[in-house]
Parts: C-alpha cells; structure tokens; sequence
C-alpha cells in the first residue's frame, strides 16, 4: 500500500515538472489562450445574465415605486378635492348665517338635487329639484334663496321627500316685485327666454333707471318683502305702449347652486 502510494505521488510530481518545463519554454501558450479564452467567455455569459438580472429586478422595482407613487398621488388628489368640498361647504354655511343673523327669517336649508332640463340644451326653463319637501314643512309659493341672499325663485310643486323650484329667470316663474326709484313702482317679474329677467306692469310715467335695485314686494302671501332680485339693465319706452320694457340682470348662476335656503313665514 505505501509503494503504491508512493509511485502516485512520484506519477503527480513528475506531470507537475513537465508542466512547469512546458510553461517555461512556452509550449503551454496556446492551451493557456484556449482555457483563458473559455474562461473569458463563461466569465462574461456570467456577468451578462448576472446584469440582465440586475436591470430586471431594478425596472420592475422601478415600475413598482412608480406605481406606488402614482397611487399616493391619486389619494392627495382625492384628500385635497374632499378639503375643497369642505371649505365651500363651510363657506356657504357661514354665509347663510351671515344673512338669515342680520334679516331674522325662519328658514331651511336644502341641497340642490338635479335640474330638470340639465341635458336639454335647447331648453330655456330648467327647475332645480332640491331633498326637502312635504315631511319637512314645505308647500308651493315659498321664496329661494341663494346663500349670498339673492332670491333665485320659489317653490312651484312639493313631494313627500323632494321640491321643485322655479327660476326667477324661466319664463314661466312669476313674482311680484318692487323698485328702489323715487317712485317705489310696483311691477310683475317674469323670466325672460332662461337669460334675465323682464319686469312688466310698469307705467311709462314713472321713472326708472338703470342700476334700480329690484326686491320682493311682499304682496305675495309667502314672500316677505326685500328680498333681493337683481337690477335694472335695460330701460325702454315705446310710443304707444301703456307699460315700459325694463330688463333685469339677476346675480345668480344656477350652474353653481347646490344648495339653497328655503324662507319658512312665521
């Protein structure tokens, strides 16, 4: 058994000096380029898959932070819309209050629903629909107003849970108004084509100009008087005519009404 082993070492020894006497005098080149060649390529397969692997796990980890980020923005978005809402919401009611403190009118809030008309582009009379209606005390002739105190309209048709108003501006919304001239004239406001206001019933003899404020009269049953309409824009007289053609422009969109406060009478 040991001179078995020894003539393996003897066999390992003398292929170590042959390879040592090779590489000294060169025969050993052309395997060395052949196995640095190998090793060079394998080397480099490596490092490839090892970089594809790198640039992979790094896009998708970018495509995920990406996505991450698009999903945080889409919540800031959202929170900062809500606290939009919130702030005019709280900015209406505080100007409801500012009003009904100083003018001590029963009233009720109520939150603008739909328009009726809304898709009807060729329709010059649309009524909103509002979420107060019998249960809540609510009945037709009842003024609307907007929350900077203008009055928009009156209630025409109450349903257990819902009403619909007219708009002083629809044609067929009629409210008896006054004007702040020397006068005081007394005349019928009536919507004109869902763009203004016409004013009818005022003589030619009394004198009205541009810039007249226009209010409720009071001589509806459920109307108080004062109640802000809008004012004279247009003034014009006609030969012949017992009564003057008055415009009136009233300061109110019905685009940006979603919510309105109904005047409850004592």
């Amino acid at each position: 058994m040991i001179k078995q082993n020894k003539k393996i070492y003897k066999i390992i020894l003398a292929v170590l000096g042959l390879l040592i006497f090779f590489n000294i005098f060169g025969f050993l080149k052309p395997v060395n380029r052949m196995l640095g060649s190998v090793v060079n390529f394998f080397s480099s397969k490596l490092r490839q898959e090892v970089n594809e692997s790198v640039v992979r796990e790094s896009r998708d980890d970018l495509l995920k932070r990406i996505e991450n980020l698009e999903f945080e923005l889409a919540e800031e978005k959202a929170s900062l819309s809500l606290l939009n809402s919130l702030q005019i919401e709280n900015e209406q009611f505080r100007n409801f209050f500012n009003f009904f403190e100083t003018s001590n009118y029963n009233y009720l809030l109520a939150d603008v629903v739909w328009e009726n008309g809304l898709l009807n582009f060729s329709s010059t009379n649309q009524n909103l629909v509002i979420n107060k209606g019998k249960k809540d005390g609510l009945y037709p002739g009842l003024a609307v107003i907007s929350e900077s105190g203008v009055l928009v309209g009156k209630i025409i048709e109450t349903e257990e849970n819902y009403s619909q108003v007219c708009l002083s501006n629809n044609s067929f919304c009629r409210l008896a108004v006054s004007l702040n001239n020397e006068e005081k004239s007394s005349g019928l406001a009536e919507g004109n084509l869902g763009l203004s206001v016409k004013i009818n019933f005022i003589p030619q003899n009394e004198n009205v100009s541009i810039g007249n404020i226009v209010f409720s009269s009071g001589l509806e049953k459920d109307i108080p008087k004062g109640l802000y309409l809008g004012e004279v824009v247009n003034v014009e007289k006609k030969e012949n005519d017992i009564w003057q053609d008055i415009v009136v422009e009233s300061f109110f969109n019905s685009k940006n009404l979603n919510r309105v406060a109904i005047i409850i009478p004592e």
